[in-house]
Formats: structure tokens, C-alpha cells, sequence
């Protein structure tokens, strides 16, 4: 979307978000009550109001029934469109990417994240994933995302939902397929200790990708918690064997001793620890992978972003809740376009930007007020009956 003012208002904020949606996720209600336009206003209310699709309509004056907007979401959101949903959402991602990302090899980095599910849905009908036990549940629903930082600003390139019957090696094949779709030359990958199967490290040798993947220290006499001693990281061979022993891999480690941040927090005893990583088709010491590998670490703070533009839902739907999992990440990208175009300083040699103008909580305000704006918010209520004091 190109802007040829200077100041970015609610109302545009409001139309940027909801014109991706609307090109790339075609939503359709041709009711009396209930048009298009409401099903995607309804749907950014509920995201970035970080409520349910009930609240957001009880909060603003003349939006359809909440029931209208989960019937028309739920005939149209089934499981034969989520393939297709999944293709439609990647194209919505793409509209918010700046140029200057092909100018450049740049450094792709592909994570997992998981979101609680307490239904008592079946694994075959919910589509959830069973995980290590977090926020007081083993299931959860994931979505695998690629993502590059630039000037400390994270952009999505690719998503994908993953299901109960998916192995790491498709997963990463296709978040490699859209990255390359987009045409952004790749430098190396960054994965986390969920890619460190010898599954992943063959699918990249074979594939000519270079990556660093972290390893899990596993062992308590061998494996390679066995590695981790000495003074000094260095770097090794280690042959990795599966369970039952049926595939083997040798691969590259590079062995990083680092220390907390005790010194600078004051908090704890400084204290030495050891970071293990994969390299696959890749020459660096172990110094220069702890300082390349701390950039994915900004995931952390893209989650905790997303968290404050995602809504939710108790409906047993797999693709209504996959749909607000990845409206999250698309209005993150929305938000970074946005921040990216209107908060630039100038400077001698790189733009700088200003993070403190249009941070992500006040673009959730802007799409609010637009949205007031529009329909009218509920400021007063009548009691039915005089109260009993």
C-alpha cells in the first residue's frame, strides 16, 4: 500500500489491515443483517481488542448477533478449505513486506509456537498436537512461521499449520517453498532445538541449505552432555543415532561456553554454560554462532507482541482457531509495514527509526477507535427493574 501523506490516521490503519484481509481471505456473508464488511471488521475487533467474537459485538452498537458472525465463519472455515486457507494467508503476508529484503542475503529463521487447547475435542476432529506439558495442558495448536529481522523489526515470510500426523522435514520443506516464492535470497537458516532430528539435518545436507540449528544437551554420562567440558568452546564431529538405531548422522558441532548475565543483573552468581549447535554446510567458530544465534531470540518479543492483537475462542473449529493464530502474526506484519513507513528519522547514511511513536498497543488503538468510529460503542446500560437496597 503505498501513502502519499505524511500522517498515518485510525481510518487508514482500520483500511490497511482489513483491504489485505479482504483481497486475500474472500469471506463472504449476503445476509439482511450481516455483510462482508462486518465479518472482517468483527474479526479485528475480536483480535485486537484480545477478546472473543461475543464480546466484540456486545461492545460496539449495530454489529450482527455473534451467533450470525460464528455461523457464517464456521460454514465457510472448514477443514477441506484449510489448505487453501493456509495459501491465502501466506499471499496476505507478502502484501506487507518492504523491498529492500531482496536487495541482500538475509538470514530466515523457522520456529514453532504453540497455543493451549482444554476442549475435549478428538485428536482426528481438533487437529491438536500433543506437546510438553504447558499452561496445565499436553495439547496444543501450532503454527510453524519463517521470519527475517531487519533493523530490529521482524517480518513474517511464511506460515503453516501444523497437524497432529506432520513431521519436521515437511514443515520445513514447505516454510522453505514460500520463503523461496517470495524471491528474498537466503543466507543461512537459524532453527530451534525442535528441528535438531536427524530427519532435518539430512533433508538440509541434501538440499545444499545452510543452517545452525540449536541442540538439546541430552545425557548423563555420554550423548553430548558428554562434550561440554573444558574452558574453551571449540568445535567437534558427533555422530547422532535414533531411537532403535536405525539412522545415523555425524554432523558438525560447534560447542559454546557463555556465561549469564549475572554480572550485568546482579541477580545470581555468574556462572559458565554450555550452548550446543548443528552447523549444516557452514564454516564459523563457536564465538561468531552465540552472536549470529542471539537474533532469533526476538521471536520472544514478536510472541508477546502477538499476544496483544489475538483473539479468542472456546469454538471446537480447528481453522477458526487457526485463522486467529495467524491473524495475529498477519497484523504484526500490517503493524512493522506501518511502523517501518511512518517512523522514519532522517539521518546521515541508514534511516533510523522512532520505536516509541506507534509502538504495537497503539496500533491496536487506532483499529479500536476506527472501529468505534464506525458502529458506535456501548456507553450507558438500563436496569430492568429498580434495585433493591
Amino acid at each position: 500500500m503505498t501513502h502519499h501523506t505524511l500522517t498515518l490516521t485510525d481510518t487508514e490503519v482500520l483500511e490497511t489491515a482489513q483491504t489485505g484481509m479482504a483481497t486475500h481471505i474472500p469471506l463472504n456473508a449476503a445476509g439482511y443483517a450481516c455483510s462482508t464488511d462486518d465479518l472482517y471488521k468483527v474479526l479485528l475487533g475480536a483480535a485486537v481488542q484480545r477478546s472473543t467474537l461475543e464480546a466484540a459485538c456486545a461492545e460496539l452498537v449495530g454489529t450482527p448477533g455473534s451467533n450470525t458472525i460464528r455461523n457464517y465463519l464456521n460454514e465457510q472455515l472448514t477443514l477441506e478449505e484449510l489448505p487453501q486457507l493456509e495459501t491465502q494467508l501466506n499471499q496476505a503476508l507478502r502484501t506487507h513486506l518492504p523491498p529492500c529484503l531482496k536487495r541482500q542475503p538475509r538470514v530466515i529463521a523457522l520456529d514453532m509456537h504453540d497455543r493451549p487447547y482444554y476442549g475435549k475435542t478428538t485428536q482426528e476432529e481438533g487437529l491438536w498436537v500433543r506437546g510438553r506439558a504447558k499452561a496445565g495442558t499436553t495439547r496444543f495448536y501450532r503454527i510453524a512461521t519463517a521470519y527475517v529481522v531487519l533493523n530490529g523489526l521482524r517480518f513474517t515470510l511464511g506460515l503453516c499449520f501444523v497437524l497432529p500426523d506432520d513431521t519436521t522435514v515437511p514443515v520445513v520443506a514447505t516454510l522453505c517453498r514460500y520463503v523461496v516464492a517470495l524471491g528474498i535470497p537466503r543466507k543461512y537458516l537459524l532453527l530451534d532445538r525442535g528441528f535438531a532430528g536427524i530427519e532435518v539435518q539430512t533433508y538440509l545436507d541434501a538440499q545444499q541449505i545452510p543452517a545452525i540449528i540449536a541442540c538439546p544437551i541430552r545425557g548423563k554420562t555420554g550423548g553430548t552432555r558428554a562434550l561440554c567440558h573444558g574452558r574453551k568452546s571449540y568445535r567437534t564431529q558427533h555422530t547422532f543415532v535414533s531411537q532403535g538405531g536405525k539412522q545415523q548422522r555425524t554432523a558438525e558441532l560447534a560447542l559454546c561456553r557463555t556465561f549469564t548475565t549475572a554480572k550485568r543483573t546482579k541477580r545470581l552468581k555468574r556462572r559458565a554454560m554450555w550452548q550446543v549447535f548443528i552447523l549444516i554446510h557452514l564454516e564459523m567458530q563457536p564465538p561468531q554462532v552465540v552472536q549470529v544465534y542471539k537474533y532469533r531470540f526476538r521471536i520472544e518479543t514478536s510472541y508477546r507482541c502477538a499476544n496483544q492483537v489475538r483473539g479468542w475462542t472456546t469454538s471446537p473449529n480447528p481453522v477458526l482457531r487457526f485463522l486467529l493464530m495467524a491473524l495475529a502474526v498477519y497484523l504484526l506484519n500490517v503493524w512493522v509495514w506501518l511502523r517501518w513507513c511512518f517512523t522514519q528519522i532522517p539521518r546521515r547514511g541508514r534511516r533510523k527509526l522512532d520505536l516509541h511513536a506507534f509502538r504495537v498497543a497503539r496500533f491496536a488503538r487506532f483499529i479500536i477507535h476506527a472501529l468505534k468510529d464506525h458502529y458506535g460503542i456501548v456507553h450507558q446500560i438500563t436496569a430492568v427493574a429498580a434495585p433493591l437496597l
